[in-house]
């Protein structure tokens, strides 16, 4: 009896051990009579390919193995293959070709799947080609595993062992409101600015993914270019609406199919395609690249058709079209994407009413941007813009007046309210993005948009005046007297005028000599930036959006009155502390405390104007408690008269936040 329970108890252990294998070691997808693995691989094996060149109908072309890169991707190997047949000869690599499954014949005469068409050459002549090899896309994860670091559900980010909390400054926003250097700042959230093919490196790379787009303006599409061109996506304009062409509306997701991936949906769509290259079960795998490498993903998919394909020297590309919506990607490797047929993910709300004054224009706008840190602020700003630019170009001289309320899923708001001056739609845009991005790329939390609702409104005047001169009559003042002077600007297409202006100086200002600039809204940041550093900086999410609040809240159309006082100023954290003792502020800067930054005190009016103002002027005035001040009069008493000081220009490019009197 005792013998038997030894046996029976031998046999649980055995089990139980074998059931915890199995839970810790799922079992492969990899399918060796469907799959090869690339060590199978030699030169000279032939094979086909499988994709879609118009229509839903999936066509083979013939291909044979070059050779096999090894550590193409760290670890990871590649294939590379020439591609047969006229069509490909004529047309090189396709971009939307991604993820096109290749099969190769073994040596019993079998075709198994090696991987996915991913690679090639830019301005190549020949079709040649990199395979990313199925056995690597078949261990990505079903959902990428746990939710991004920072995440809107998964509060802030874990910095264990860091020797400091993390910082965020207005620096490390995407320019035009981070700080520039010689080379264009690369910024958190992935996209920068377009480099040309002629300065590319050569080499073998991921193929382009087209996002198709309909008919859009010139000034559109080249406001969307800079977003989109680094991150490995590429406009394509169809110009062909929905584009049912093939007759097929609702072709099923299988190796080679189109595999189409909506971006932003509605009244226009950006949709990226690619092929799938795998289906097993409900999971689908495609690509053989990377989207935007943006790990976990929840992205919509879905089958498409391709109107045709466009052969181009730069690289040929497909025009597709999203026929039915059917699942959610969830991973974007570098070895491809996946996802499952399913439920389909949330998607952000956007409305936009464009109002022409003329009153030719009164249409509103309806999109959803799909969800995501990167894709959001692309699509953010591409459905202004589209929206702006939807029935007609802008006026060759406009004034475009933008009200925007941004939604965010944490409870925060951003309200923009400006105007911008025959930009198109680049201000617009720029100022979308930086709260866009910021939110949803920074140290603390990822906090995607929710909904965003406004209205643009368009004149064919440009508002818009370069200032000319300012005059100070006086130069030496009392404590608690007014600054009285006039600006003399150069409106756009009209006569020159004049605008009073006057600053009430402070009480308590000490006797001493002080600056004082009258500028645009342009220097005013900048200046601000400068004296109170601690104003752009966060240290947890809720201070990220007053710093984006401050800047939002900033006119453009105004002039900005300023008196440098002293460096007596102290802040901790984003708490001012203003006109400090000499020995108090001291004191709390030998305190040791990271969060102490000493700050330049200033008094500030801002003088709300009609116009969007260019320039500034600099002078110094004195200060003397109870001392004779020299006045200008008709007799007797001598004027003193700073010469006029012409604009000098504007100080980067940055914008202001509004700050009022102190």
């Amino acid at each position: 009896m005792g013998r038997f329970a030894v046996v029976v108890l031998a046999v649980m252990l055995c089990a139980a051990a074998g059931l915890r294998a199995d839970t810790t070691q799922p079992a492969t997808l990899f399918d060796p009579a469907r799959h090869m693995h690339v060590s199978e691989v030699r030169p000279g094996m032939k094979g086909y390919g499988l994709t879609v060149f118009q229509g839903t109908k999936i066509e083979k072309f013939d291909v044979e193995v070059i050779d096999v890169v090894k550590n193409f991707n760290p670890k990871y190997d590649a294939v590379l293959i020439r591609c047969l047949g006229d069509y490909l000869q004529h047309t090189g690599s396709i971009a939307g070709m991604s993820g096109s499954p290749i099969f190769l014949y073994d040596s019993q005469g079998h075709a198994r799947m090696i991987g996915a068409f991913a690679y090639g050459w830019p301005l190549a002549k020949d079709p040649i080609a990199g395979v990313q090899p199925i056995e690597y896309m078949l261990a990505l994860p079903p959902n990428n595993g746990a939710p991004n670091a920072g995440g809107a559900g998964d509060g802030a980010p874990d910095h264990a062992g860091e020797s400091a909390a993390p910082r965020w400054t207005l620096d490390d926003a995407p320019p035009p409101w981070g700080r520039r250097t010689a080379a264009p700042i690369a910024p958190a959230s992935g996209w920068e600015y377009a480099e040309p093919w002629s300065d590319r490196e050569i080499r073998l790379e991921p193929l382009a993914t087209p996002v198709m787009v309909g008919k859009m303006s010139p000034s559109a599409m080249r406001s969307l270019e800079p977003l989109f061109a680094n991150s490995g996506l590429m406009l394509a304009e169809d110009g062909m609406g929905s584009g049912m062409a093939s007759g097929d509306a609702d072709p099923p997701l299988e190796p080679g199919s189109v595999l189409a991936v909506p971006l932003l949906t509605g009244d226009m769509e950006l949709t990226a395609i690619g092929t799938c290259t795998e289906k097993i079960g409900d999971r689908i795998f495609g690509f053989g690249h990377p989207f935007m490498s943006e790990g976990r993903i929840t992205l919509p998919m879905g089958s498409g058709s391709i109107a045709t394909v466009v052969a181009n020297l730069e690289t040929s590309f497909k025009l597709g079209f999203l026929s039915h919506p059917s699942g959610t990607l969830s991973t974007d490797q570098t070895v491809g994407v996946s996802g499952s047929i399913g439920a389909l993910p949330p998607m952000v709300p956007i409305e936009i009413r464009v109002v022409y004054e003329d009153g030719s224009i009164d249409q509103t706008y309806h999109f959803k941007a799909a969800v995501d840190p990167k894709v959001t602020p692309q699509m953010a700003a591409a459905a202004v813009s589209i929206a702006v630019t939807g029935d007609r170009d802008l006026p060759q001289y406009q004034t475009v007046d933008y009200d925007l309320n941004l939604d965010y899923a944490n409870g925060q708001s951003l309200h923009l309210v400006n105007s911008s001056v025959n930009e198109g739609p680049t201000a617009l845009v720029n100022d979308v993005t930086l709260a866009t991005t910021t939110a949803s790329d920074n140290p603390f939390q990822e906090v995607d948009l929710a909904k965003m609702t406004g209205t643009v409104r368009v004149s064919s005047q440009a508002r818009e005046a370069e200032i000319l001169s300012v005059m100070i009559p006086r130069s030496k003042y009392e404590p608690g007297e007014s600054v009285k002077g006039f600006v003399s600007y150069q409106p756009f297409h009209a006569q020159e005028s004049s605008l009073p202006i006057e600053l009430k100086l402070p009480h308590d200002l000490p006797d001493g000599t002080y600056q004082l600039t009258v500028s645009d809204f342009d220097r005013y940041l900048d200046d601000e930036r400068t004296a109170s550093p601690f104003e752009f900086t966060a240290d947890n999410i809720d201070e990220l959006f007053a710093v984006l609040k401050y800047v939002g809240s900033v006119r453009h159309d105004a002039i900005y009155i300023r008196l440098v006082r002293r460096a007596d100023g102290v802040a901790v954290g984003r708490t001012a502390m203003p006109l400090l003792p000499s020995n108090r502020r001291q004191v709390m800067m030998d305190s040791g405390r990271s969060d102490i930054t000493a700050f330049v005190s200033s008094t500030v009016k801002v003088i709300p104007t009609d116009l969007v103002m260019d320039g500034s002027a600099d002078f110094s005035i004195t200060i003397e408690r109870h001392g004779k001040v020299e006045t200008s009069g008709p007799k007797g008493g001598k004027t003193e008269t700073p010469p006029p000081a012409p604009a000098d220009g504007k100080d980067a490019e940055a914008k202001p936040s509004d700050a009022p009197a102190q």
